[in-house]
């Protein structure tokens, strides 16, 4: 064994000699600094410390050095002004549009022999692109962070020799997913369009519907490695100033590597990361975060994904939906309402059955009871058991039913439960109440037009079931109330998350568990409107002419 340990060490030693070897000719050869081993950070703070230099073959070097001559960077050289000056055209192809980029380069190569000066050296040739010909949607950068970043977000970067600066141009030309209406959030009445992954599509989308100089959209920069944009939309004048300075505090806060999808942010910037209950509403339809705007709430676009934040939110946020709004209010009044009360449903019926059936069977009718009994009779778990049992598999189910293609997923869900509900009561695995039990449940679940709070319902059920088949119908008390206390406790952005109702705002009641009609809802929500709280003058509801005399009055104020 010994003559093969010394073999094997000896090739090991022979390896480690090479690739140190090979380590240490990266580290001193021409290939700079960008060839050798540094970590990230390394390499970002030393991008940090490099500007441009005068000579145009130096900075295209070191452009090549950063980006590793990556397949997609394209780099232009051509001969620019009287004197043929060298320049060069930086960009990623995929990201730009040809046509901005055909014209950029007939201006830079054409029109700068038509200008009137004669014999112009390398600044003036600078000078003469960046004040006449590219007036126009350009910026100027004198570092290599400067110009990556411009690139990166689909610009061109025009570098000219003799000159230590580079114009920055706006050539965005990538592709964009067609307008269509989001799944998750169905309409039967309303506008069929979502939003898209390009942020400029989507902030395009809230100008179209509030047209108004007053809508500020900022930007910023969050990630060091993606360098995501996210955007803040909010009416100037509107909003309250308290919460969007809190909300660029924390969005400039965040120091992370990526951030891929609008998620990461919300986590970051909630006010309760502990609570199942989801603060910061989220959605892909343009015309609910153009309502919440119009409330003075802010919206926050993330570069990369469809999905908009909103804040701050209320509960009641998550269970309203645009088809409240487009029928007449005795309409709406009943969706919404029938809506809210099986939210509660899909929470509390499963602890609710199991804790009359254990602890209180008086509260049932003697035949009833009979029934539910001799269904029970011959199961070999018990009744709590039968329930984890069911909404677990069911869960499994559901979960199955989105990862699988679209064609067939929805079938195979609704089939896999019908199949395996019957199969668990033909093995007397489980009674027929609680199978009934189980899917009266999960349809009422489908009802919650949010999924993030359709999820928290999912996970709230599995407590409520302990209790009630520990501690009976004042388990499922303690639940409640513990959940009320709670949710009346939590807050988004300063802002109380159970209004209207903790606290008490009676004029919001009109816009709560029933709408009112929308002559009558004059004022915006006190919380977030209160800077401007009239919605619509008083007095424009329908009336007969000739018998009323009602003229519109001033617009609602607050209290």
């Amino acid at each position: 064994m010994r003559p093969k340990f010394t073999i094997f060490k000896k090739i090991r030693s022979l390896f480690s000699r090479r690739i140190h070897k090979k380590k240490k000719k990266r580290q001193s050869g021409a290939g700079g600094p960008y060839t050798d081993f540094k970590d990230i950070g390394q390499r970002e703070a030393d991008m940090k410390k490099m500007f441009l230099a005068d000579d145009l073959d130096e900075n295209l070097q070191r452009v090549t050095e950063i980006s590793g001559n990556s397949y997609d960077l394209s780099i232009i050289r051509f001969l620019a002004g009287p004197d043929e000056i060298k320049a060069a055209l930086i960009y990623i192809d995929g990201m730009i549009n040809n046509d901005s980029i055909s014209n950029l380069l007939r201006i830079v190569k054409i029109d700068t022999f038509k200008t009137d000066i004669d014999g112009i050296d390398k600044t003036e040739i600078y000078e003469t692109i960046k004040n006449r010909l590219l007036a126009s949607e350009n910026n100027e950068v004198r570092d290599l962070e400067g110009l990556f970043q411009g690139i990166s977000l689909g610009d061109a970067a025009l570098l000219i020799d003799g000159t230590a600066r580079a114009i920055v141009s706006e050539a965005k030309g990538w592709q964009v997913r067609a307008l269509t209406e989001p799944e998750a959030e169905t309409v039967l009445r309303g506008p069929r369009e979502g939003f898209v992954e390009s942020i400029r599509a989507s902030t395009a989308m809230i100008r179209r519907r509030i047209r108004s100089p007053n809508l500020w959209i900022e930007s910023m920069t969050v990630g060091n490695l993606t360098r995501t944009e996210v955007a803040i939309a909010y009416i100037k004048g509107l909003a309250g100033e308290e919460i969007l300075e809190e909300l660029r505090s924390r969005l400039e806060s965040i120091d992370i590597d990526g951030v891929l999808e609008s998620g990461t942010i919300e986590e970051f910037i909630q006010d309760a990361p502990e609570s199942p209950f989801p603060t910061i509403f989220r959605t892909e339809r343009p015309d609910r975060v153009a309502a919440n705007i119009l409330e003075g709430r802010v919206a926050i676009f993330t570069d990369g994904t469809p999905f908009v934040l909103v804040l701050p939110a209320a509960l009641l946020m998550y269970l309203q939906s645009p088809d409240d709004y487009s029928e007449v209010w005795p309409i709406g009044s009943f969706i919404r309402f029938l809506r809210m009360f099986s939210f509660l449903i899909s929470i509390f019926l499963p602890g609710v059955y199991i804790a009359v059936l254990n602890y209180h069977p008086e509260l049932l009718p003697t035949s009833l009871l009979l029934t539910i009994q001799q269904t029970e009779e011959g199961v070999p778990f018990p009744l709590v058991v039968e329930l984890i049992i069911m909404e677990l598999a069911f869960e499994v189910l559901r979960e199955a039913g989105i990862r699988l293609p679209k064609a067939i997923g929805s079938a195979m869900s609704i089939v896999g439960a019908l199949i395996l509900g019957e199969a668990a009561f033909q093995a007397g695995i489980v009674s027929p109440g609680v199978v009934i039990i189980v899917a009266f449940t999960a349809i009422a679940s489908f009802t919650s037009p949010s999924f993030s709070l359709a999820i928290t319902a999912r996970i709230l059920r599995f407590a409520v079931i302990l209790l009630g088949a520990t501690l009976g119908l004042l388990g499922v008390q303690f639940a409640f109330l513990t959940l009320l206390i709670h949710v009346v406790s939590l807050r988004s952005f300063g802002i109380p998350y159970g209004a209207p109702f903790g606290p008490l705002i009676q004029h919001d009641l009109k816009d709560s568990v029933v709408r009112t009609h929308w002559w009558d809802m004059i004022h915006r929500p006190r919380l977030t409107g209160f800077h401007e709280p009239g919605r619509q003058p008083t007095g424009q509801g329908p009336h007969t002419p000739g018998m009323d005399n009602r003229k519109p009055k001033k617009r609602g104020k607050g209290k």
